[in-house]
This record gives structure tokens, C-alpha cells and sequence, in this order.
């Protein structure tokens, strides 16, 4: 059973004078599970980057032990999360609108399994060969058009108002089974899969064609990771950008596979790289 490989890094962008983007990208209990968040800021918000780190320090302890249902416990995360970031706003009236937007996941080889919680314009991608699922839905006026094809991606990239979200983590208390709070999913996990999680820094800059171009090159995570970044500040970097990847490794076997399509090449390195370490 192949371990799954991580990478996760953050940058300030271009036009940002700080950082309120931060992320969890950590082996889970065993080498063969993951917690992989995206959290961001909500910008033009004193606070954005207190309610970032507050909602990655309660996901990371919540998520600590084993304790039941993993989907439950991701979402009993998240909503601890959020009511820890209120308690701080009402101690703390200066940062009264602090709050944040995020991606929590957690992948499993052993069982095969992504579960995933989700609150605003962050976003989990699963890459498989040629095929590309958005398995969360952007909570914003913009992404619900784009998800809904009435705009296109680069209409949404370049619309005005694209980053208006209509939920946030940390506005006020709520209880796991709140309609309208959390979106939440599970779905399989396969050998060859590839996990993109990251903040809209990246998805404003970069297309999707171009991500999985990236994706697609034979070259170790933290490069595709860092080749990413560099894309979307290269584009201008509006934003701060966060992003996480997290590959299933095709495990090695001694009969020659049969041909593939040319995304194999991301997991045929994986392989390599992993072996090298």
C-alpha cells in the first residue's frame, strides 16, 4: 500500500502587503491518510489572517485522534472552528467582521475514501487521467453562475464582483446540522488520483487547462506546487495564493502496463520520486 505524497505551499501574491491564507497539508494517524485544508482570510476584514489560524489550529487538534464517523468528525472540525473564531470576535470587538472561507479533506489509500467539507470560494479538484471533477461548488454569486454554465471561466475570472462569497466560517454560531453552512461530500479515492486544494489567489489567475498542464508534468509535488504559485504571480497575483496537492501513488508492478494517455507521466514520477526518498 503506497503512502500518500503532500505538498502545500503559500505565498502573499503580488499585490498584498500580507498574507491571510494558510493551510494543513499532514499525514493523518498513518502514512496512508491525509488532512488537507485550504483556508483563506476574508479580505478587507481586520482579523482575516487571526480567523485563518484560528480555524487551522482547532481543525488540526479536533482532527487529532480517531473518534467515530471521519465525515462527522470533519464536520464537527470545522464547526468548532467557526464557533471558536465567534468567541474570539465577541472578545475582541475591534475584529467584530474578522472570518474565513476553507476546504477541509481528508484522503485515505487504505480505504479508499475523500471526504471533504467546504464553506465559500475555495476549491477541491480530484485529477484522474484526463478527466477533472470540481467536487466542491464556489458559495458565491459569481462561482453558482459559473457552476451553473451561465458564465464562462474566464468570464468569472475577470467579473467584478467574483469575490463576494455568501458563506463564511467564523460570521456566527452554528450547529453541525445548519442548513446553508456547510457543504460536505465523500466520494472515492483511487490509485493514479491527484488532489488540488487552493485558495481563489490561484483560480483568478490561472485556467483550469493550465493548472492540469501543470499537473501534467513529470516533476516531484512541491515543484508542481511551486511551478502553480508562480503562474499566478506571473499573471499578476491579485491575491494571496494558497495551494495544496496530494497524490495516490500507482504502486510498481512487474508486468509492463499497458499504454496510457500522456497524464500517466504524473504518477509514473511519483513512483520514482517516492522510491528516491
Amino acid at each position: 500500500m503506497s503512502a500518500l505524497l503532500l505538498s502545500g505551499q503559500t505565498d502573499t501574491g503580488q499585490q498584498r502587503q500580507d498574507n491571510q491564507d494558510t493551510f494543513i497539508s499532514n499525514h493523518l494517524w498513518t502514512a496512508h491518510s491525509a488532512l488537507l485544508v485550504v483556508i483563506d482570510g476574508v479580505g478587507g476584514y481586520a482579523g482575516g489572517d487571526r480567523a485563518a489560524a484560528i480555524a487551522r489550529d482547532c481543525i488540526s487538534r479536533y482532527m487529532a485522534v480517531p473518534n467515530g464517523d471521519l465525515l462527522t468528525m470533519l464536520r464537527e472540525a470545522v464547526v468548532f472552528a467557526n464557533n471558536q473564531i465567534v468567541a474570539y470576535r465577541e472578545q475582541n470587538p475591534t475584529l467584530a467582521q474578522m472570518c474565513c472561507v476553507l476546504t477541509a479533506a481528508v484522503a485515505d489509500t487504505q480505504t479508499g475514501v475523500l471526504v471533504f467539507v467546504h464553506v465559500g470560494d475555495t476549491r477541491l479538484y480530484r485529477f484522474r487521467r484526463q478527466s477533472v471533477d470540481k467536487l466542491t461548488r464556489d458559495h458565491s454569486l459569481v462561482g453558482l453562475r459559473e457552476d451553473a454554465k451561465q458564465l464562462t471561466e474566464a468570464e468569472a475570472m475577470n467579473h467584478p464582483r467574483r469575490n463576494e462569497v455568501l458563506r463564511t466560517v467564523g460570521s456566527e454560531v452554528h450547529r453541525v446540522d445548519d442548513p446553508d453552512f456547510l457543504e460536505w461530500g465523500e466520494t472515492d479515492f483511487r490509485p493514479g488520483d491527484q488532489l488540488l486544494l487552493c485558495s481563489d489567489g490561484l483560480t483568478d489567475m490561472v485556467t483550469l487547462a493550465q493548472i492540469k498542464a501543470v499537473l501534467d508534468q513529470a516533476m516531484p509535488l512541491d515543484q508542481q506546487t511551486a511551478e502553480l504559485i508562480r503562474q499566478a504571480n506571473e499573471r499578476g497575483g491579485q491575491d494571496n495564493i494558497t495551494v495544496v496537492l496530494a497524490c495516490y501513488p500507482v504502486e510498481s508492478v512487474s508486468a509492463p502496463a499497458p499504454a496510457e494517455s500522456p497524464s500517466k507521466n504524473r504518477t509514473q514520477v511519483f513512483n520514482a520520486w517516492q522510491h528516491q526518498k
